[in-house]
């Protein structure tokens, strides 16, 4: 009972009621072959029989080869719609895996899909869906493989694109993607990337002082080997997206890293940091702040009353340093 019940019940309902008509097909549909199984499925996925039907249907299907029976489904039987079926597993799918299977194999939107089903070690109805929503260069197997659901497949599509929208280079970022054989693979794969991105154009002007970060992998080098802060690990992609803006301003031979985040349509000074995220001297601050306000930055004016606790604040933050103003 344990190995019919994985069957979905819709095919169940089918089958009793044609065996009602038809003796002994119910027990005949269990005991066949997975192949037969799911050969069976399709058609009546494909073609719900009427009542009149039912004792004729089952004399047919229980009689009839594998390609007669799925020509008399479909019509056209495309190539690979048998192997495919096979691969399904030995209990019966919800109708829509057996009418989308044959429709990807018979009108792939690209080549490249029909080949990947083809090449699928296991199909179901949702590794169907992720197949069909890769761009073409991404649709291969072990893709489908390392993609847990629909909503991942749409965001492998859609980052895909935009990174290659921020200057990434398409068929290298292709091929490290189809280069993946998990989904712990996929997922480490996309910080990497970004690394290799554009960004928007900085919101301020570029001086003697002020030298504006203008890539992801400009930001990761400096954090990572100049500054020792975690910028690299936590603003690439407001980075690349736009939302934040990093740069470099030096004043009397120090150097600190500027950040910059868009807020209510304006551009807003967030921090600055030394190497380690030491504080910057007094005098930096305000020849930074000095060429921020020239270019329309918002900048604090003046600093909030801090809590008791300000103290013990900073001697245990280990991430960027926190500068609560207001602003003008």
């Amino acid at each position: 009972m344990s190995k019919h019940s994985a069957h979905s019940e819709w095919v169940l309902d089918v089958v009793v009621r044609i065996d009602q008509h038809c003796a002994g097909f119910c027990g005949e549909f269990f005991r066949t072959s997975a192949e037969r199984r799911q050969v069976i499925a399709a058609y009546l996925a494909a073609k719900p029989p009427a009542r009149d039907e039912m004792l004729s249907l089952g004399e047919f299907l229980s009689t009839a080869d594998h390609r007669t029976i799925l020509s008399a489904a479909f019509g056209e039987v495309p190539r690979g719609m048998r192997g495919a079926l096979r691969r399904i597993g030995p209990a019966a799918k919800d109708q829509r895996t057996y009418t989308l299977l044959h429709q990807l194999l018979a009108q792939p939107p690209h080549g490249r899909l029909a080949e990947c089903i083809r090449r699928m070690h296991s199909i179901s109805r949702t590794k169907l869906l992720i197949a069909r929503l890769l761009p073409p260069e991404l649709c291969r197997p072990n893709v489908v493989e390392a993609i847990s659901d629909v909503e991942g497949a749409n965001d492998v599509a859609l980052a895909y694109n935009l990174l290659i929208s921020r200057g990434v280079d398409r068929d290298a970022l292709a091929q490290a993607i189809c280069r993946v054989r998990s989904e712990r693979d996929l997922m480490n794969l996309w910080h990497r990337w970004l690394r290799k991105a554009d960004c928007p154009k900085h919101p301020v002007s570029n001086s003697e002082a002020y030298s504006g970060i203008s890539s992801a992998e400009d930001l990761h080098r400096l954090s990572l080997h100049q500054y020792h802060n975690c910028a690299s690990q936590r603003f690439l992609l407001p980075l690349v997206e736009g939302t934040d803006a990093f740069a470099e301003f030096e004043h009397e031979n120090k150097r600190a890293m500027v950040h910059l985040r868009h807020l209510e349509g304006r551009w807003c000074f967030e921090g600055f940091y030394g190497p380690q995220n030491a504080r910057p001297s007094s005098s930096l601050r305000e020849a930074l702040t000095e060429h921020l306000r020239a270019h329309d930055v918002a900048v604090p004016s003046k600093r909030r009353k801090e809590s008791e606790w300000e103290p013990l604040r900073r001697l245990m933050q280990s991430q960027f340093f926190d500068f609560e103003f207001e602003f003008e």
